[in-house]
């Protein structure tokens, strides 16, 4: 599981600094280094006022009497990963953490992972190995 993850950073580093040399030999280092701090500070604003507008969402829904459902914790995570794009210089991260601010991509994105998770405590009977496609036996002890 960590080898993915690993090998898609490296990528993404790799990426990220051949863009920003490109970049940076075509328009020079200056408005290079400044584009990166305008971006990072217009899109920690954006997730900023995504993130208030997600807790408010939650905050309502309390007020009904409803709990937050899974779809709006994810879609509450997903704002965060979208500042941390933002906040990382490079410019494939700014347009990931932009396009994590757009919020019906998000509701989307958000969705597919809650239903990927599953249920909760792994599943029917709970604990861990539960999950989609998974049996879980449940075994219980007879008081004699």
């Amino acid at each position: 599981m960590c080898g993915p993850i690993l090998l898609g950073g490296v990528l993404l580093l790799l990426g990220e600094f051949a863009l920003l040399v490109e970049v940076g030999t075509r328009v020079g280092a200056l408005p290079t280094v400044g584009l990166t701090i305008v971006t990072a500070a217009v899109g920690l604003w954006a997730a900023q006022d995504q993130g208030l507008a997600t807790v408010e969402r939650i905050r309502n829904g309390q007020l009904r009497g409803q709990g937050p459902t899974d779809v709006d914790m994810v879609d509450g995570s997903l704002v965060a990963l979208a500042a941390v794009f933002l906040f990382l210089p490079g410019f494939i991260t700014d347009v990931l953490g932009a396009l994590l601010l757009l919020p019906p991509l998000r509701r989307l994105v958000a969705r597919a992972i809650s239903r990927r998770m599953g249920p909760p405590g792994g599943g029917p009977g709970g604990g861990p190995g539960g999950g989609p496609g998974r049996r879980v036996f449940v075994v219980r002890k007879i008081d004699e």
